[in-house]
């Protein structure tokens, strides 16, 4: 007995000891460390703050099927008292949505469950969701905003822009991106010398940088073979054929050509093509970069192009301006006199590869070129890129990280593959897009968005349906001639890179719109973007005046206003004194440069038009600068006869 009474003797110390670590180590818990330093942080506040009762605390947000308990620590996340303290007592930054609704890894990742810093974040062994780093939350806005611009989220915005105009779905499939129009190949044999399309496919940022076109990192032997495949296309689309060149671009006398020279410096001038093309680093960024266009397409080419556009790229969306055959000679005789690139040094005479078709073609393949590029001669599969449509939601043990040293996280892994495609693999196809650091950042943020998480359609944001307001009849053949719509809105539908016409007929005085088309100009020199002068004749012009006034109208816009002296002098008192419009506009050649001049409103605009606007800009112009004054009806009826003076 003796024997086993120190056995349980043994046994009662040694559950005795478990007994007594137990509600020691949960006194220890960090959580509950966290809590004390909050009570005595917010004990020496001069503010009176509500001490924390020790305790586990969550949010169960039963929607979407997620229970956080990261209030635990984060005590002082709606005071704003703590806006300065230090982490985890920190006040959250405003936000659109309440903590209680969403929860906190909706948007921040990490394990919400767990009471300890190291596996909250969720960098352990097994959770595959680990906290989003600061400079890639905005892509937990993406799972639920579907729409193309996302409020209080520059960064997400601005990758999935660059994810449309890189054209990554040439190569992967993602969901909700559309391909960019890039110009076809069909006749590229007849259009650029062979010089110029080396060095393209080698490096196209050093002839164009703004281009989006990306480095494929050919070597010298696949850019040589590449090239002289894609030479041997000269047939052009549906087969069209070259008209002669005009008699004046052939003349020899250098006094006659400098005349023609300058007298297609003026047209040149007339037609804005600077509005929508870049010269040298100045000028649009609708369309390409001419500074150099000489040095690149031979001369009957572009007389062809400018002559028709739509001949030689149907889908195109260039103008196609009305010149006289002298002034295409001459606007073609300045273009290849101007526009030559001094600093390209031409190839050394080359011997093609006996089998560069055969090369050239699986070059063309490899690297996919059809992803963006028409070609109607290349047929069969080409090499794609893996669907980007759920990347945020890949695991990182499905991630090959080669033997870079970086941190092995998505973001990390993706963000590293946009600045330099090679690193993780030599053999890797992808070309090198020249995003800078930020760039990289917003498309890595854009994917990380692509996620496979069930949400429920409530909090759901889709984008609204698309318009596909096409115009018919007379001014529908022009709109599309003229790719009116390659820069502005119609009904919804369009680009708008200037004024959305949906509304100009109530906006506009008829007889003004007739007169700008037939000499546009600016009414703010500063703008970059300017109206063409194509050139119209005038029953062109008719056609889109007429038609936009019986279509591009809104009734509400119509207001009738009966003026006299009084109010015309009250409307003047309240423009120069009241609200200082001179501060941005002019009239008389007093006044700002902000916004247009004011001196013939009268004649350009509708006395409806005006008073709305006055009312609310933004209800027509969101991003307008014009500020909101709360006018009376009364004020905005004096301030519009006013201005109505102004002819």
């Amino acid at each position: 007995m003796g024997k086993l009474s120190k056995y349980f003797a043994a046994v009662s110390v040694v559950l005795l000891v478990v007994l007594a670590v137990s509600p020691m180590k949960d006194f220890f818990r960090e959580w509950k460390g966290y809590q004390y330093a909050y009570n005595k942080l917010i004990a020496n506040l001069p503010q009176k703050v509500k001490p924390a009762e020790i305790g586990i605390k969550q949010i169960w947000v039963q929607k979407l099927d997620r229970v956080d308990r990261c209030e635990t620590c984060h005590l002082g996340l709606k005071e704003e008292a703590l806006v300065n303290a230090k982490e985890p007592f920190r006040t959250h930054p405003r936000i659109h949505h309440d903590i209680e609704e969403f929860g906190c890894t909706m948007c921040h990742g990490g394990q919400g469950v767990a009471t300890e810093y190291k596996e909250s974040v969720g960098k352990v062994k097994f959770w595959d969701q680990p906290m989003l780093p600061g400079a890639f939350i905005e892509a937990s806005c993406g799972k639920c905003h579907k729409e193309q611009n996302v409020p209080e989220a520059p960064v997400l915005n601005e990758g999935r822009k660059l994810v449309q105009e890189s054209n990554c779905v040439a190569c992967h499939k993602i969901e909700g991106f559309q391909k960019q129009w890039v110009p076809p190949l069909d006749g590229i044999g007849s259009k650029v010398n062979r010089t110029w399309l080396v060095n393209w496919l080698k490096n196209p940022k050093q002839y164009f940088p703004a281009t989006k076109m990306p480095n494929f990192l050919l070597s010298d032997e696949d850019a040589d073979n590449l090239a002289d495949f894609l030479l041997t296309f000269t047939a052009s689309p549906n087969n069209a054929e070259f008209l002669p060149l005009p008699g004046g671009l052939k003349i020899s006398s250098e006094a006659q050509k400098a005349k023609l020279i300058e007298k297609g410096s003026t047209i040149f001038g007339e037609a804005r093509c600077i509005s929508c093309h870049l010269i040298n680093g100045k000028g649009g960024y609708v369309a390409t970069e001419l500074g150099k266009v000489a040095s690149k397409v031979n001369g009957e080419w572009l007389y062809n192009y400018i002559k028709a556009p739509k001949v030689f790229m149907p889908d195109v969306q260039m103008p196609r301006y009305r010149f006289t055959e002298n002034e295409h000679a001459s606007v073609i005789a300045y273009m290849q006199s101007e526009f030559v690139d001094y600093d390209l040094q031409q190839l050394p005479p080359h011997t093609p590869d006996p089998a560069y078709y055969e090369k050239g073609l699986a070059i063309f393949k490899k690297y996919n070129c059809t992803g963006c590029h028409q070609l109607q001669a290349v047929t069969g599969s080409s090499e794609l890129g893996p669907e980007l449509t759920f990347i945020g939601n890949k695991k990182t043990y499905e991630i090959d990280f080669g033997n870079t040293s970086i941190e092995q996280t998505l973001p990390s892994y993706l963000k590293t593959k946009l600045l330099d495609p090679r690193t993780f693999a030599s053999t890797a196809k992808m070309p090198k897009f020249g995003f800078s650091d930020e760039q990289a950042t917003a498309v890595a943020v854009a994917l990380l968005s692509n996620s496979n998480e069930k949400i429920p359609e409530e909090y759901l944001v889709r984008p609204k349906p698309a318009a596909h307001f096409v115009p018919q009849g007379e001014f529908g053949k022009l709109v599309k001639d003229l790719a009116c719509q390659s820069c502005h809105v119609m009904n919804g539908t369009g680009r708008l890179v200037a004024t959305d016409l949906s509304m100009e007929a109530s906006q506009a005085r008829p007889q003004w719109i007739k007169a700008y088309f037939k000499i546009p100009y600016s009414l703010r020199p500063t703008l970059t973007e300017r109206m063409p002068n194509f050139f119209l004749s005038e029953p062109e012009i008719s056609v889109l005046g007429d038609y936009m006034a019986k279509v591009f109208v809104v009734d509400s816009l119509d207001r009738t206003i009966a003026a006299n002296d009084a109010l015309v002098s009250e409307g003047r008192g309240l423009y120069y004194e009241r609200y200082g419009c001179q501060s941005c506009h002019m009239i008389g050649g007093k006044g700002g440069y902000v916004g247009p001049p004011l001196d013939k409103v009268g004649s350009r605009l509708e006395p409806g038009w005006i008073f709305h606007w006055l009312k609310d800009p933004e209800a027509y112009k969101p991003q307008s600068i014009e500020p909101d004054n709360k006018l009376t009806d009364h004020e905005a009826e004096a301030l519009t006869v006013f201005l109505t003076t102004q002819k």
